[in-house]
């Protein structure tokens, strides 16, 4: 747990996470060694491959994961999220889908992932209905998100509190931006394809 929270650090380039990624990595090679039959443990350990971005290993190790205990609603739906970014969207889709029909509670960062999947299928609408679900306070992929959609969709005005939102919760991420998403969303003609509808948006 406390690998995940380094790694939460990292990825989204908090305050002093300087030396988050190492911590990240560190961890979860201890938490693999002491029990490597958690499935929790193996999320954490394919998520530290994930930020390393070693592919192979990440989904051998998320497929490792997953025969844990596939019918874990909110485990399984993070093992979606992170195989949807990963590029590997039809699985990652369908254990998403899941999750959430098992699980009226689920994380709102689920519609992160469910709203990329209808995106990079220029499926702008569908994206921003889900891009509204991701009501996430304090982290910038949700404005980010609803900005990029409705940019795409030629909604400027409608994209301006998004972006003001986005730059009060990220006031660097103008400058940081590909570094930014790169952090999560693995597969680069999607990333331009982001940030082409931010830059629609005024951005």
């Amino acid at each position: 747990m406390l690998a995940s929270l380094y790694g939460t650090r990292y990825e989204l380039d908090l305050p002093e996470s300087a030396n988050a990624l190492e911590k990240t990595i560190e961890l979860t090679k201890r938490a693999i060694d002491l029990e490597s039959e958690s499935q929790l443990v193996r999320i954490a350990y394919a998520w530290s491959q994930f930020v390393q971005e070693n592919k192979d290993l990440f989904l051998y190790e998320m497929d490792q994961a997953l025969a844990l205990n596939p019918n874990s609603p909110f485990r399984v739906g993070m093992i979606g999220f992170f195989l949807s970014l990963y590029g590997e969207w039809e699985q990652g889709k369908k254990l998403l889908d899941k999750a959430m029909k098992q699980n009226i509670g689920f994380p709102a960062w689920y519609h992160g992932a469910t709203s990329l999947y209808y995106y990079r299928l220029n499926d702008f609408e569908k994206a921003y209905e889900e891009a509204i679900k991701y009501d996430v306070p304090a982290i910038f992929w949700g404005p980010m998100l609803r900005a990029a959609n409705l940019g795409q969709l030629n909604r400027k005005s409608e994209a301006e509190q998004h972006i003001s939102d986005l730059r009060m919760l990220k006031p660097d991420f103008e400058s940081k931006s590909r570094y930014l998403i790169s952090r999560y969303v693995k597969e680069e003609e999607l990333v331009d394809k982001i940030i082409e509808g931010l830059q629609k948006a005024v951005l």
